[in-house]
């Protein structure tokens, strides 16, 4: 579970955030909840920090944390 995610989400939908990543709110649930893009690639991450106003390496750090779980 990507809690890193939902937090920055906030109050939008995912359908919101799916939108403007250019996937379905499906595949970004699967996002969210580590289903899919276990391995996030470098599309998806640009995409998710220019979305929410962070950095490549905030999203790659946020990552590695979950790996160390």
């Amino acid at each position: 579970m990507r809690d890193w995610l939902i937090k920055l989400r906030g109050d939008s939908s995912q359908s919101e955030i799916a939108k403007k990543l250019g996937i379905t709110q499906q595949y970004y649930s699967y996002i969210e909840n580590g289903d899919r893009q276990k391995k996030m690639d470098i599309q998806i991450c640009e995409k998710i920090a220019q979305i929410f106003g962070i950095s490549v390496a905030d999203v790659i750090n946020y990552e590695s944390a979950l790996d160390k779980t």
